[in-house]
């Protein structure tokens, strides 16, 4: 009987710490896809600047009908706080409305503390330095994707190890 219980009590701490390493896996690839949708966004809001010669309150309504959550919240609200002028100056609430909706978007807190910044550089230039401040936030962006990706792979099977290996070990010291 205890060597059933044992083996069912090992069995289960095994099962839970490899699912903790499945999920830390799952947060690093969570990452990578929250960027390239952030991505996406900021193309096309580089696209309703340029080509639509959108004003940025424009821009953010047209972009966020059409996101998901939680970027519709967060370019919606930038929208509704722009279209309500006394709500502050465009960096504010930016930075205000990025630590809002995003904080707990799974976007690492780096590119969270980029995004931040890019707000600060929008809405006080003409369209092409607009255009080129996004440009250079893509660029940007592209590298840190470009090395998030590059050890994304040894990451997340280094995940899936200490989970299974954990858990033998703490079934050892159990045992």
């Amino acid at each position: 009987m205890t060597a059933m219980v044992k083996t069912f009590g090992a069995v289960l701490i095994i099962g839970a710490t490899s699912l903790w390493g499945i999920r830390a896996a799952d947060r690093i690839n969570d990452q990578y896809v929250q960027m390239q949708y952030l991505k996406k966004l900021i193309y096309q809001l580089r696209s309703e600047i340029r080509y639509a010669r959108s004003y940025l309150g424009e821009a953010f309504r047209h972009i966020g009908t059409s996101s998901r959550e939680p970027y519709k919240g967060w370019i919606l609200e930038i929208y509704d706080r722009l279209e309500h002028k006394n709500r502050g100056t465009l960096a504010d609430i930016w930075e205000d409305t990025v630590r809002e909706y995003l904080g707990a978007s799974g976007l690492p807190d780096e590119e969270l503390d980029k995004l931040i910044n890019l707000g600060g550089q929008l809405g006080v230039a003409d369209i092409e330095m607009q255009v080129k401040t996004l440009d250079l936030y893509l660029e940007e962006m592209s590298l840190s994707m470009e090395e998030m990706r590059g050890g994304m792979k040894a990451k997340v099977r280094l995940c899936h190890c200490l989970g299974v290996m954990s858990g033998i070990f703490i079934t050892v010291l159990l045992i």
